[in-house]
């Protein structure tokens, strides 16, 4: 019987910080969770964890929200996207560029 050696597999250890910016990035690309998990190397079972944890711990969007409150206060230079969920593979993205 042929023993694995598991010491030769090698596990990235992201922090909190690390993940909302594989999130953000995630969130831009327009891609299924499926294939940015693949394209980037990253366990689907542990992007969904981390999704949800931090999508928990944000403070504009609940759950269970119909509406995300937009954060007025930055200068009108900064770029934003919007992307609403139509149903039936219909999604609307809305995007300004930063000057």
């Amino acid at each position: 019987m042929a023993s694995t050696n598991l010491s030769t597999v090698r596990r990235n250890r992201r922090n909190a910080e690390q993940w909302r910016e594989l999130l953000d990035l995630f969130n831009r690309s327009g891609q299924t969770q499926e294939r940015f998990c693949a394209e980037h190397h990253l366990g689907l079972s542990t992007f969904g964890r981390w999704r949800k944890r931090l999508c928990r711990q944000s403070p504009m969007v609940s759950s269970d929200a119909l509406f995300v409150e937009l954060a007025q206060d930055e200068p009108a230079s900064q770029p934003w996207d919007v992307e609403l969920q139509l149903g039936t593979g219909m999604i609307l993205r809305l995007r300004r560029a930063g000057c």
